[in-house]
Formats: structure tokens, C-alpha cells, sequence
């Protein structure tokens, strides 16, 4: 029974790494093809779509047990200031600035980024195993950012992903400290659906416009509703969390990452069209060996993988 929980764990984090996967690709499709759509706009869009799913999703989890202390609505809210203004607005800017394939290979670093914040936080060195992990990762961004490696690439989308690396490094720490409160499932939704409604109230009065262009075409309204609302700010984030309760932090973590570039950087290369030159392809294998060495208990102990 173990042992298929955690297999049905390692399945459910690949889902959702595939969901998240998508993100990038389905941005970029909508930024390049649409003129109705611009970062903005269609940042509102993804969350006029998704709050009404969120809602459900937190009222399903709500806590019943433990009651909302003032610290935490005041997490609550960092969390979503962070995620909707951080990790869904400030990502479309970027991806509207760079290719869909470098920004899903940014994103691969985003556990990297976590454990790197957590030792300048909590004061504690990075292991050896992760300090090489950090070394690839520097080099393989080197690479990505300054060899021209991706066809409509460029530097300033590139720094802001990393801008939005320290955002969703920040993120995680906040989500930490809340889901030791509450489930994964609530604490998602409820932070999402929060930074959605503050993200919809500052552009009011662009709603009605984005509600209207959501149905230009059928294509459109389902990249939007389907894909960015429903799959990767509701479905994706689910699956993850459940996924968390069936199996280690480890496996899910390389099992949605892994899945999360493989889908993103294939939809960007064989349904966008976008080409990686080989400096791309280099500084691609040194992300993925850097990410492996940040989620992957490589030394063995007693016959057991051990964190190094």
C-alpha cells in the first residue's frame, strides 16, 4: 500500500509538472498571435478565469479546525501580492521579452533559488552537493543569457525571470510557514484566489475589456479559461499538493520540475517553432544538472539516498 501511494504521489507531481509545463508556451502563443492581449491584460485574464475555481477549491479545504490568526492573514496576503503580482504578472512580462523555452528553463531553477534563500535566511550553508548545484545553475543562466541561444531571447526578459526566481524563492518560504497550519490545497487557493481579487480590483477598469476579448475566438477563450485559469493556477497546484501527502518532497519535486521542462521546452520548440543555437542546448544540460543536484539525494548511506 506504501509503495503504490508513492507511486501514485511520483504520477500526480508529473500531471501537474505537465500543467505547469504549459504555461510558458500557451503565454506566448496568446502575447504573439493576439493584438487584444498584452502582459497586463492578459495576466487579468488568467485571474478573472481562475477565481471562481479557487473559490471552490478553498471553501472544499477551508480549515475547520484551525482558526485564522492575524499573522497569518497577514502571510495570506503576502502570498498573494507576491503570486499575482510576482509569479503570474511578472512572468508574462517576461515571457512577452524573451522565448517561452528560456523561461521554462528559468524556471527549473526556481528549487535552487528556494535553497538558497533558506540558507541566507535561517543562516545555513548550502551543502557541498547544492553548491555545485549553484555553480551549474550560474553557468548554465551565463550561457541562456549572453550566447544568444534562443530565438527571441533577450537580456531584459532573461534578468526579469530572475527577478522572478527571488519572488517565487520568497513565495515558498511564506507557503512553508502557512502549510504547517493549513493543507497544501487550502493555503494555495486561498492565496491565489486572494492575489486575483487585489490583481482584478487594481485593473477594474480593464475588466469588462478582457472579459469581452477571453471569447475573440474559441482558441482564445480556451488557452485562457482551460489552460492558464483551470489548468495551471487551479489544477496543476492541486495535484501538487495532494501528491505532497502521498510521497516525499524530493520525488515531487523532481517529478513535476522535470515533467514542467520537458513539456514546456517541447511545446516551445515543435509548436512554437522557437530553436535553441547550441550555447541554448549547453546551458539547457547545466540547468538540468544543476536542478539535479538541488532535488536529487545523490550520496548513499546504508544503502539508502541520503540529502548530502
Amino acid at each position: 500500500m506504501v509503495a503504490e501511494k508513492r507511486t501514485l504521489g511520483a504520477i500526480l507531481a508529473v500531471v501537474a509538472g505537465v500543467g505547469w509545463g504549459t504555461m510558458a508556451p500557451t503565454v506566448k502563443a496568446i502575447l504573439v498571435s493576439s493584438p487584444l492581449f498584452g502582459a497586463l491584460t492578459l495576466s487579468l485574464a488568467r485571474g478573472l478565469w481562475a477565481i471562481p475555481f479557487l473559490a471552490v477549491v478553498a471553501l472544499l479545504a477551508r480549515p475547520r479546525s484551525t482558526p485564522l490568526r492575524r499573522v497569518d492573514l497577514l502571510s495570506f496576503l503576502a502570498i498573494a501580492l507576491l503570486a499575482a503580482f510576482g509569479l503570474n504578472l511578472l512572468f508574462q512580462i517576461a515571457i512577452a521579452k524573451t522565448s517561452a523555452a528560456h523561461a521554462v528553463l528559468f524556471q527549473g531553477l526556481s528549487p535552487l533559488a528556494l535553497a538558497a534563500l533558506e540558507a541566507i535566511v535561517f543562516r545555513r550553508p548550502l551543502d557541498r552537493q547544492r553548491t555545485f548545484g549553484l555553480a551549474f545553475g550560474v553557468a548554465g543562466i551565463a550561457l541562456l543569457a549572453f550566447g544568444r541561444s534562443s530565438e527571441g531571447a533577450s537580456l531584459a526578459g532573461d534578468a526579469i525571470m530572475l527577478v522572478w526566481l527571488a519572488i517565487f524563492a520568497a513565495y515558498s518560504l511564506l507557503t512553508l510557514r502557512l502549510v504547517a497550519r493549513f493543507s497544501p490545497l487550502f493555503t494555495s487557493a486561498f492565496g491565489w484566489g486572494l492575489g486575483f481579487v487585489l490583481l482584478s480590483l487594481s485593473g477594474a477598469q480593464l475588466i469588462p475589456q478582457v472579459a469581452r476579448d477571453t471569447f475573440a475566438t474559441p482558441l482564445y477563450a480556451a488557452g485562457i479559461i482551460g489552460g492558464l485559469a483551470f489548468l495551471t493556477a487551479v489544477c496543476a497546484p492541486a495535484l501538487h499538493a495532494i501528491s505532497l501527502r502521498l510521497t516525499s518532497v524530493a520525488i515531487v519535486t523532481a517529478a513535476s520540475q522535470y515533467a514542467s521542462i520537458a513539456t514546456g521546452v517541447a511545446l516551445s520548440l515543435f509548436v512554437l517553432h522557437e530553436s535553441l543555437a547550441p550555447a541554448g542546448i549547453a546551458g539547457a544540460v547545466l540547468l538540468l544538472v544543476s536542478l539535479t543536484l538541488t532535488v536529487v539525494p545523490l550520496r548513499v548511506a546504508g544503502g539508502r539516498g541520503e540529502p548530502g
